[in-house]
């Protein structure tokens, strides 16, 4: 897992000000999605259009090997009693290789939701930028209260830098 703050407040307040109506978040059991709120509780909204979080994102988030945002590009919200129990993203034949999650909501906005990636917990700061493989167990603690957001995008390979590597 990588992480460092990459993103000032200005910068998050651009990423929240693009999102929609945020709706009941699903899990999937094979490529089928499903409401299950004892794994998952949590809404989200999805963008369809990728270009202005593209305009934000892309420039800070080249340093960690990015070179474009995944199709699956979304903003979490953790409310009170809202969690996502441990899992991995990265199902039988899938495309995703990591996750990219920029936290959105200042730390002192929210108690509990902490987001723990193979038993370390990310950083709370607003700004912070989390980069782990797909197939890493991770998990969103029970928020305690207030609200807690986060951008999250699924890259895949093409989403990745390449290195040249002779064999």
């Amino acid at each position: 897992m990588i992480q460092k703050v990459l993103f000032s407040k200005s910068e998050v307040q651009s990423l929240l000000k693009l999102a929609g109506d945020f709706y009941q978040a699903a899990v999937y059991s094979g490529n089928q999605p499903g409401i299950n709120k004892n794994i998952r509780n949590s809404t989200k909204f999805d963008f369809t259009d990728n270009t202005g979080i593209k305009n934000i994102i892309l420039p800070k988030v080249k340093e960690l090997g990015v070179v474009d945002i995944g199709h699956e590009a979304m903003i979490l919200r953790y409310d009170k009693g809202h969690f996502f129990k441990r899992h991995i993203d990265n199902f039988s034949g899938g495309k995703r290789m990591k996750n990219l999650i920029i936290q959105l909501s200042d730390q002192g906005e929210y108690e509990g939701g902490e987001l723990i990636v193979d038993q370390t917990v990310a950083n709370k700061n607003i700004g912070n930028t989390i980069l782990f493989n797909c197939n890493t167990f991770h998990e969103v603690k029970l928020l305690k209260s207030g609200t807690r957001l986060c951008f999250l995008t699924h890259l895949q390979k093409s989403d990745l830098l390449q290195e040249n590597k002779l064999i």
